[in-house]
């Protein structure tokens, strides 16, 4: 931990009031705006240790993206990532990069308390994630590090935002790789080389990969094999059904088409990728949880369906004495239709 707890940063505006986690080379703290009503944001820097175990070169090329992250990330404005404030600072020879404060749980951690999640719900979840980095790609960064870690579901709401990008860095130009030795099981395989060459070149489908991945965890609960695995050991991917049989044919086969190995043989945009998945370009979401909403607010949507039915059977009866009314003599019998045959359930 660089900073401890307390400690007051850019001219005491900012105090740190916890770690929240650190990646590759940056660290994150929860820390109180003391210029803003004390509201609560998170400060993002790099991390000295981690930055100590690379050359020179490595770390200058990092220090630069860091200092450039910011202003990338204010073209990519969108309601499912997270915000950059204006005031990027340095704090001693750190950079500093302010972004807000999302309450909730990431998806991994509701994943594990969940087991699985319905392919409904985790598909709105890919879908608001795909269409941020839609707006991410035309702005032509790669997020580059797409995990349920790094998707936070906001507390009340069926919302999630896209936080911690790899530093953003655009496709090409990018000799360094940040992976080292460590492996994810959502990254994939041309990540973890510097050689620039198709099978290792990084694109759109980069991110594909990885948001294929997320989905694959979301529905089964399981990560999915890492890409250096399958590579080194010659053999293909997991189906997810194996693991979870509600798993639809049309989401199990884009799944294992957008996890292929080769870049060239995925889906080479994120709009194509969610069209495989069956997904429309227009909003799809679901209401807040019920066990999220105040009791108040329960009670009186319950009221208001009782309502509605009770007009709907009032409504049914008064036009059943109308018609009696009109034709006492002639009842009108209603004919008895059979009833239409359901499909098998798969």
């Amino acid at each position: 931990m660089i900073w401890a707890i307390g400690q007051k940063l850019h001219r005491d505006r900012y105090e740190i009031k916890e770690e929240l986690g650190q990646e590759r080379f940056a660290i994150t703290y929860l820390a109180k705006d003391r210029g803003d009503k004390d509201k609560d944001v998170v400060i993002k820097t790099l991390d000295p240790n981690s930055l100590n175990q690379l050359s020179q070169e490595e770390r200058d090329r990092l220090k630069s993206g860091f200092a450039d992250e910011a202003r990338k990330l204010e073209k990519c404005k969108h309601p499912n990532i997270v915000s950059v404030t204006n005031d990027t600072f340095e704090e001693g020879d750190l950079k500093c990069m302010v972004m807000e404060y999302i309450p909730g749980d990431n998806l991994a951690k509701i994943v594990q308390v969940r087991r699985f999640l319905p392919e409904k719900e985790a598909l709105n979840y890919i879908q608001q994630i795909g269409k941020a980095l839609i707006a991410v790609h035309q702005q032509e960064f790669l997020h580059r590090d797409v995990k349920p870690e790094n998707i936070i579901l906001r507390a009340g709401t069926y919302q999630v935002v896209l936080i911690n990008f790899d530093l953003a860095r655009k496709f090409v130009g990018n000799p360094v790789s940040s992976r080292g030795n460590w492996i994810d099981n959502f990254t994939p395989i041309e990540l973890y080389s510097n050689s620039a060459t198709p099978q290792t070149s990084r694109g759109r489908s980069t991110d594909v990969y990885s948001l294929a991945a997320t989905l694959y965890f979301l529905l089964t609960g399981q990560q999915p094999e890492s890409a250096i695995d399958l590579q080194h050991n010659n053999r293909d991917l997991t189906e997810p059904k194996k693991w979870n049989d509600r798993i639809s044919d049309r989401v199990n086969q884009a799944i294992l088409h957008a996890m292929k190995l080769k870049p060239e043989e995925r889906p080479q945009t994120v709009n194509e990728w969610l069209k495989e998945l069956g997904l429309k370009t227009s909003n799809f979401s679901l209401p807040a949880p019920w066990t999220q909403q105040p009791v108040w607010a329960w009670i009186l949507e319950m009221m208001g369906i009782l309502a509605i039915f009770a007009a709907l059977i009032s409504g049914i009866k008064d036009g059943t004495d109308l018609l009696k009314g009109l034709f006492p003599d002639k009842p009108q019998t209603p004919k008895i239709l059979p009833s239409p045959t359901m499909p098998p359930s798969k």
